[in-house]
């Protein structure tokens, strides 16, 4: 769009935006736009399967959850299922979730008035919000007018050359989002009208970041923490060194520079998703011992005198619990040696510097 049609557009619409006050939330055709735009990249569309895409894609509609929406987008309540400001993704069908976060998510990269903008750009936040979603209204047509964030996490601000970088955790991208959004609203404010198509043009490259990283999370974040089974090999006298490094969180991953992500795993502290391991040595559906970090060692002796391990092959349960409080467990297989009968235990759980977790296992 010139400049001198911009001109004209907004000689007709800053009139009726100044008696109304009406916003358009980038009206809905440039949602639907950029909904195409990031269910065509293919670490999104990987994801597709079963989702009535055309339904979302082709949404235009103002779904709930419009107040505190940033609120929501920024602690995640669309993973976690948590209420905010009285409104909750967990209480929609997966179409109508879907349909309301890529609004939301749409909504926040709004140059003023809308989270995080309006931390900056309160003053006649309304007035140049409805002008920058007006424009936006009447200036995208297509997917292909819009920016393409295939390949790149990579983002330099095309008017003041601020850069930012939407690699890392999710939660790093969030707050990359929130920085760079509040950057272009300072734009928008310092230039006024002037400076509404670039600010749209920057404001619609970051909610492509955003609103991939937070699909990703989405979908990643409905699947169960993975851990492997792990058959271990101890004599009666020797010392079971339980490792889980390999479980993960699906929803824990880093954003790579080349717009792909890669999964993290083990304990939280750590880098990864899970905060909690897990055993069930007696198998009774009962966790016996649980653990912050992914290694823990433990004697034989002590799981032979006080759970009855016999020597051969014994299973025993063991799970994780993410960061949002899923569960997941499985069945593997410790073999004790016959090395003749081992001394009486005196030690417990507590003395190995575990915690006995008296909480019933799901299955």
């Amino acid at each position: 769009m010139s400049a001198k049609q911009l001109i004209g557009i907004l000689g007709i619409l800053l009139p009726s935006l100044l008696i109304s006050g009406t916003a358009f939330g980038w009206a809905g055709t440039t949602h639907s736009l950029i909904c195409k735009r990031n269910f065509d990249l293919p670490v999104v569309s990987q994801f597709l399967g079963g989702v009535d895409q055309s339904a979302i894609e082709n949404y235009v509609g103002e779904p709930e959850g419009h107040p505190g929406q940033w609120t929501g987008i920024k602690e995640r309540c669309y993973v976690t299922g948590l209420p905010y400001n009285g409104f909750s993704y967990g209480s929609l069908g997966e179409t109508a979730l879907l349909q309301a976060l890529m609004h939301h998510a749409g909504d926040v990269s709004v140059p003023a008035h809308h989270a995080p903008a309006c931390y900056v750009f309160p003053d006649h936040g309304s007035t140049y919000e409805g002008i920058a979603e007006g424009a936006a209204a009447l200036g995208y047509t297509s997917v292909g007018e819009l920016p393409n964030v295939v390949n790149t996490t990579s983002y330099t601000h095309t008017q003041n050359g601020h850069s930012f970088n939407f690699t890392g955790t999710i939660h790093d991208v969030l707050e990359t989002f929130e920085d760079a959004c509040m950057d272009n609203a300072q734009y928008y404010k310092d230039h006024g009208i002037a400076g509404v198509a670039s600010a749209n043009w920057n404001a619609l490259k970051i909610d492509l970041m955003l609103q991939r990283a937070v699909m990703v999370d989405y979908f990643l974040g409905k699947q169960n923490p993975v851990i492997p089974y792990h058959n271990y090999w101890v004599e009666p006298n020797g010392t079971v060194y339980f490792n889980f490094h390999d479980a993960y969180d699906p929803d824990c991953v880093t954003w790579n520079s080349n717009g792909t992500y890669s999964q993290l795993y083990g304990d939280t502290a750590g880098g990864g998703g899970i905060s909690f391991f897990l055993y069930d040595f007696q198998n009774d559906g009962v966790w016996d011992y649980g653990c912050p970090t992914e290694a823990t060692a433990i004697p034989a002796e002590l799981l032979i005198n006080y759970f009855g391990y016999q020597t051969g092959w014994n299973t025993y349960q063991h799970g994780v619990v993410d960061d949002e409080g899923r569960e997941h467990s499985r069945t593997s297989k410790i073999y004790i040696f016959p090395s003749g009968a081992p001394e009486p235990a005196s030690l417990s759980l507590l003395a190995v510097g575990g915690l006995l977790v008296l909480r019933r296992r799901s299955r």
